[in-house]
């Protein structure tokens, strides 16, 4: 029996793939936001992060509505795979900052809600400034 591997049809070259993570799987996500998840891994720089329009999300998964990909984003940020830094310039809003967590570290994920309870400074936000920003 020859168990020699037969050659790919395709090759593929450098830069012609893009990891994803295998926990992504047991993340129970919807297709839209796997996709999007994919999307956002495709311009990834090797720090996790990467600032596409939704608009160029949405043609990378096809042609998904903006609503759709705004969706996935929200699912996507509120599993604690992605966060969104939404930058603005000269007072108007630029493309978003995303940054995509290690999955295997679930610290990395988990200090994302630190900004959230946290003011600048690092103290903890009370319950009033928490449940009720300015």
């Amino acid at each position: 029996m020859d168990h020699s591997f037969k050659k790919p049809e395709y090759e593929y070259k450098r830069g012609d793939f893009f990891i994803l993570p295998l926990d992504i799987f047991d993340r129970d996500l919807s297709p839209n936001a796997f996709a999007v998840y994919g999307a956002l891994a495709y311009f990834c720089d090797n720090k996790g992060q990467c600032y596409p329009s939704r608009t160029t999300i949405s043609n990378r998964c096809g042609g998904m509505s903006l609503p759709v990909v705004d969706k996935a984003l929200k699912e996507l940020e509120d599993k604690l795979m992605i966060d969104i830094e939404h930058q603005f310039k000269d007072g108007k809003q630029t493309t978003n900052l995303y940054t995509l967590y290690d999955l295997t570290d679930k610290k990395d994920a988990l200090r994302h809600l630190v900004k959230f309870t946290h003011n600048e400074n690092g103290e903890p936000l009370d319950y009033f400034e928490y449940y009720w920003p300015q």
